[in-house]
């Protein structure tokens, strides 16, 4: 006779099962569900040694499967000062100096969860604001949304950026007039230096501003210190409800690490790592994903998907637009490819068999994504590829139709919409002007039959899924010409369950 180990009754279980959506008891053996059912529990399930839980006509509802973090960076970042919160210059500078005093001996402040209007609507935040701040001492602070850092002179001059350095397209050191670093850092590649100098070395970041594995290579004790950052990020998540997580910025080193908690039997979520390819790569680099593929292929730790960036974003008009941004003639955001290279790359990735997942911001980036998709079905036919494109924070109208009928799945954070709890309106809303009906379109893209599935992008954001949810369900269109985008209990609920797992081929798990 076969016991449940775990049998929980008088719930309403929401199985996401569109034919029998809601049980009313559940039975699991082992870490499998065994059984969910609405009529009466059979007598077999309950065994001498089976834990029954009553609860109380309470929901039951899967993990969580979140489709887009950054687990090494934002376990890390778990220890940093976050500023996010904090308004005020005053205020910051004490939060910032306390912080610096309880650390001397780091070689850069490293502050996080700036906004581009964080000290006040119209202040420049640039270098001479830093260093009032602290100026005897480096000092970087991270924008939110980890595509923009501000430095302070004395870290500008130690990093040597003070009058720029060549970097790839896409990524800018600002200079003024004179040719001076202003302090602002746009993209991860100009700010790479900094993180270089800070206590960790930059190596939780090495996934995201080199795709490769941190040089030079770790030292055991390194490793050791990383491996507790990974397992504290993974705890964060397994507090939150999060049983699967799908990794943005991958390399090897962060699959070795995850491994090795999978070894000792302490990696307690599934995790997905992608290859990321940066604009620097040559094509043959992408034989570099499959070995990722080959070498982990396990239930909990797994890769075989390739991670891009198209563009940038909006706030620091790196997002790539059809059109001139407002009030920016001629200026529509850089691509980080051209449409040529951009096809050749995703065709490459899909014949080798790899799932593919596109950062792209602007309605131009979501374009070229589409377009390139387009082309590899035309070159290689269409498969089960379930292809992504991650954030879609605005899209043309002309393109709404096209994720349903290439089979793109629509990767989005409604946390980081305009109009919702905690996310800023400015600079977003002034750079998609009288776009602003195709901007954070989720309901829209539903509407069109189009695969969505929701996720958090932290440490961007707040990892709590119900951070996410109560943004989902409660949004409000901000002009008369908008939709209303927000989702209903049950399509908010998928999204971050069922939708996720079918992101993952891992729908039947």
């Amino acid at each position: 006779m076969t016991y449940a180990d775990i049998l929980i009754t008088n719930a309403r279980v929401l199985t996401m099962n569109p034919d029998a959506p809601v049980a009313t008891w559940l039975a699991i053996i082992g870490n499998r569900i065994a059984a969910v059912d609405d009529s009466g529990i059979p007598a077999h399930w309950c065994g001498p040694k089976t834990r029954v839980i009553n609860a109380k006509h309470n929901t039951v509802m899967p993990g969580i499967i979140e489709g887009h973090v950054h687990l090494f960076i934002g376990g890390v970042e778990l220890s940093l000062l976050n500023i996010f919160h904090l308004s005020g210059f005053e205020t910051i500078r004490e939060a910032v100096r306390n912080y610096a005093d309880k650390n001397p001996d780091l070689d850069i402040i490293h502050v996080l969860g700036a906004t581009h209007d964080h000290f006040g609507a119209g202040v420049k935040i640039d270098r001479a604001l830093l260093d009032q701040i602290i100026n005897d001492r480096p000092l970087m602070i991270g924008c939110f949304d980890h595509h923009t850092a501000w430095a302070n002179t004395k870290a500008l001059e130690a990093a040597g950026l003070m009058r720029g350095r060549v970097l790839p397209v896409g990524n800018e050191v600002v200079l003024d007039k004179n040719g001076l670093a202003t302090g602002e850092l746009r993209e991860p590649a100009a700010f790479e230096p900094l993180l270089q100098m800070t206590a960790t070395g930059g190596r939780e970041a090495a996934g995201f501003t080199t795709g490769r594995s941190p040089v030079p290579e770790p030292t055991l004790a390194q490793r050791k210190t990383d491996i507790e950052f990974i397992r504290r990020g993974i705890a964060h998540a397994n507090a939150l409800g999060i049983t699967s997580i799908h990794n943005m910025d991958g390399n090897l080193y962060q699959l070795e690490l995850l491994h090795e908690l999978e070894k000792s039997g302490e990696l307690n979520a599934r995790v997905e790592v992608p290859f990321h390819y940066k604009n620097f790569f040559e094509l043959k680099d992408m034989d570099d994903a499959v070995l990722f593929r080959e070498r982990y292929a396990t239930d909990m730790l797994h890769s075989g998907r390739v991670k891009l960036f198209i563009d940038g974003v909006m706030e620091t008009f790196t997002a790539l637009m059809v059109d001139d941004y407002p009030g920016a003639p001629g200026n529509k955001g850089e691509p980080l490819y051209t449409a040529d290279e951009f096809n050749q790359i995703v065709a490459r990735a899909d014949a080798l068999g790899l799932q593919i997942s596109v950062h792209a911001i602007g309605d131009g980036g979501v374009r070229r994504t589409l377009d390139a998709y387009e082309f590899d079905q035309r070159k290689n036919g269409v498969r089960d590829s379930r292809h992504r494109i991650e954030h879609i924070e605005l899209i043309d109208p002309a393109d709404v139709p096209r994720l349903a009928e290439l089979g793109v799945i629509a990767s989005l954070q409604p946390v980081a919409g305009v109009g919702v709890p905690g996310s800023p309106p400015e600079p977003i809303l002034s750079r998609v002007a009288d776009k602003l009906p195709y901007a954070y379109a989720w309901q829209m893209l539903r509407e069109t039959g189009a695969h969505i599935a929701f996720s958090s992008d932290w440490p961007i954001a707040s990892l709590d899924p119900f951070h996410g949810m109560q943004s989902a369900m409660t949004c409000k269109p901000l002009r008369d010409d908008c939709w209303d985008q927000s989702q209903s209990l049950h399509n908010t609920l998928h999204a971050f369950t069922a939708a996720g797992a079918h992101m993952e081929f891992m729908e039947q798990q």
